[in-house]
């Protein structure tokens, strides 16, 4: 079976670590042909991860951008062979499907939905457009819950594309498996207490709250931030305003998250919203507690293991983080919890359910 994977590139995020991920996985299955199409020419260390592996052709469009109206017209040139093509994100999600319905195709087209919310929802004037969309697709995948819930109420109860949870899977040998880092390298000691944050500077990952709640923790309490985007000025001098500039750490871009989460103590997920948080599981994976915004989707992974809070209220953030550094006792419980979660979140059980949708 030819599978194609398309998504708009392999930046850095949850949605294209488990684009990496499946892929991989799916390609240990020797009678499977595994590609991956980005719609970006866009060198980053997830797609120089994928290309050393030499199990995934990675194949690129020519685009000019990501609203090149070209887009379906080169998806033929490349993928009309394909058995399955498996779409990632907006506006991958438009362009596959204007693929086929151009061309008529008879190809499995599945569609992963990542985020309980997008822009485009609020928009009334896309209602048909999102309806006739998603109409053309043989099958969704939401990747939590509340994901799937928030899709049917958007696209209404009488929608009739075959829809199913599949929640997002991590490589947990990968994680179980690391050593942490020195922490000479960031100048850092054993005396601090080190929080971290990997996600992306946008709004909706609401770095700032995570450095407010700085203010109202003891000054050996410091946090490290990986990641890049357009909010990270902003977060720079939200930085220093708050005179933090020695406690709080911007890293940019890594590759090396495992080691990066096992050097910290407690892992971070101050989002505003989440499809599923794939970052929380990677901390559990590392055995570190995971404090996380009381969020849908984010919630559903979090919820009794790890430790949630009021989405944007640094001080209830700040009264968890100074638990977990004064009471060893519940750090090492919470830690616990958060490892056994980790458990059933294999990268192996979820490819293994896909392949039963690409077979169906």
């Amino acid at each position: 079976m030819k599978i194609y994977h398309i998504i708009n590139s392999l930046r850095f995020g949850g949605a294209e670590r488990l684009v990496v991920d499946l892929c991989a996985e799916l390609s240990l299955e020797e009678s499977d042909e595994i590609h991956l199409l980005l719609l970006e020419d866009i060198d980053t260390s997830l797609r120089k991860e994928v290309e050393s592996s030499g199990k995934i052709k990675v194949e690129v469009i020519p685009s000019k951008s990501l609203y090149d109206i070209r887009i379906p017209f080169f998806i033929n040139k490349v993928a009309a062979d394909a058995d399955v093509i498996h779409l990632h994100l907006f506006p991958t999600l438009y362009w596959g499907v204007l693929y086929k319905f151009l061309f008529s195709r008879k190809q499995k087209i599945v569609f992963t939905e990542h985020s309980t919310e997008n822009n485009r929802r609020s928009k009334w004037y896309l209602k048909r457009i999102e309806k006739f969309i998603y109409s053309k697709l043989n099958f969704i995948t939401c990747i939590s819950e509340s994901t799937k819930k928030n899709l049917i109420q958007h696209l209404g109860e009488g929608f009739k594309v075959k829809t199913k949870v599949i929640n997002n899977g991590v490589n947990l040998s990968r994680f179980y498996n690391s050593d942490a880092y020195s922490r000479d390298t960031y100048n850092l000691s054993g005396k601090d207490f080190l929080l971290i944050q990997v996600a992306s500077f946008r709004a909706a990952k609401d770095q700032p709250t995570l450095i407010r709640s700085l203010t109202l923790l003891p000054s050996h309490v410091k946090a490290i931030f990986v990641g890049d985007g357009p909010e990270l000025e902003n977060c720079k001098e939200l930085v220093k305003k708050n005179r933090l500039e020695y406690r709080v750490f911007f890293l940019g871009n890594q590759s090396n998250i495992p080691e990066l989460i096992k050097m910290s103590d407690v892992v971070v997920v101050s989002s505003h919203y989440e499809g599923f948080g794939i970052v929380a599981v990677e901390g559990m994976a590392c055995h570190k507690p995971v404090v996380a915004s009381n969020v849908p989707g984010l919630s559903e992974v979090v919820e009794e293991y790890g430790i949630l809070f009021d989405q944007g209220k640094e001080e209830e953030l700040a009264s968890v983080v100074n638990t977990l550094n004064k009471d060893a006792g519940f750090y090492k419980t919470i830690s616990e919890k958060c490892y056994t979660r980790s458990n059933i979140f294999s990268i192996k059980e979820i490819a293994n359910q896909y392949r039963k949708i690409y077979k169906l």
